[in-house]
């Protein structure tokens, strides 16, 4: 049995990790609720409580999801984001190849500047962000200490502890309350569901495969498609969805095409990536299954009768 180790795991897709990973999977985060005896409270800004976390868990994959993953954030705080994507990525993928264990990095489309798009595993970075550049660093520093680690480039939605975490659920609660919402027609992306994430990471993780992949869907979407495309999914009306530049409404700019090429992934993988159609069909169906409720029991600071999802329109 494979016994996984899963940083950020209150996060959006550390939870989706916690939750798709079976049974041998222990999680870390900084806050935990009480009484889930797979998650731990740790600190990993504290380098005390991030020491020998690999060899105390007994590890045989790291995914290091923890991340200051917002651009606005890095932004405000660049060294906190030095910490978590760089230096806390170095010191746990140094512990992995200690131990012997496999280590993946948590990366990010953001290390293109979205001029090109469909980017190669192997063209060259060219971050225009903070969080970018930290990216970049964090890919270095884990190959660094562990050449056989893998980077995964990463752009995805899904179901959050906090309901907040994704363009999904963003899509979802505004639509569901009949608010007209703005969709980004000069951003492309190739964002995958986490779910579907999570099952390629493990299948590469367990497959042997190493270095940088890009682990997003095959097909890209801008987030005016993809909100309207949740929109049909969920039965709500996708004239709610108003095309809108991306300059409009925030303060950091994000590259126009950011799409990725995941050609050598699918290689690893033995398959292709998933499409658009796969993720959006999934999204529906673990609302249906009760997914978002079951993952906010993961929020610390959630209140006891706390309901994300009711079930209204187009339901």
């Amino acid at each position: 049995m494979t016994r996984w180790l899963v940083t950020g795991a209150t996060g959006l897709l550390g939870a989706n990790a916690l939750r798709s990973l079976g049974d041998a999977v222990t999680g870390i985060a900084r806050r935990v609720p009480v009484g889930d005896d797979r998650l731990h409270a740790i600190d990993l800004f504290d380098p005390a409580q991030c020491a020998g976390l690999v060899e105390r868990f007994e590890a045989d994959v790291v995914v290091h999801a923890a991340a200051v993953s917002s651009i606005e954030g890095c932004e405000r705080d660049p060294v906190a984001a030095r910490r978590l994507n760089v230096e806390v990525a170095h010191e746990l993928a140094t512990q992995s190849a200690r131990h012997g264990s496999r280590f993946i990095y948590i990366s990010t489309d953001a290390v293109f500047d979205g001029v090109g798009g469909r980017y190669a595993v192997g063209d060259p970075t060219s971050p225009t962000s903070e969080y970018g550049r930290s990216k970049v660093a964090g890919e270095r520093a884990t190959l660094d200490a562990d050449p056989t680690a893998i980077v995964a480039r990463v752009n995805f939605y899904g179901w959050s502890p906090t309901g907040t975490r994704s363009v999904a659920e963003f899509f979802y609660h505004r639509l569901a309350r009949g608010e007209v919402t703005p969709g980004f027609t000069d951003v492309v992306v190739s964002t995958i569901e986490v779910t579907l994430l999570v099952n390629a990471l493990a299948e590469l993780a367990i497959g042997h495969a190493r270095g940088i992949q890009h682990v997003v869907s095959s097909e890209s979407i801008s987030k005016f498609d993809l909100g309207r495309r949740i929109a049909t999914e969920f039965g709500f009306d996708e004239g709610l969805v108003e095309p809108a530049a991306s300059s409009e409404h925030l303060s950091v700019a994000r590259g126009a095409d950011l799409s990725l090429d995941t050609t050598a992934t699918a290689e690893a993988l033995g398959r292709a990536m998933p499409g658009q159609a796969e993720g959006i069909t999934l999204l529906r169906e673990e609302f249906d299954a009760g997914i978002p409720a079951a993952l906010a029991l993961l929020a610390p600071d959630r209140p006891a009768n706390r309901l994300l999802f009711p079930r209204t329109a187009g339901t």
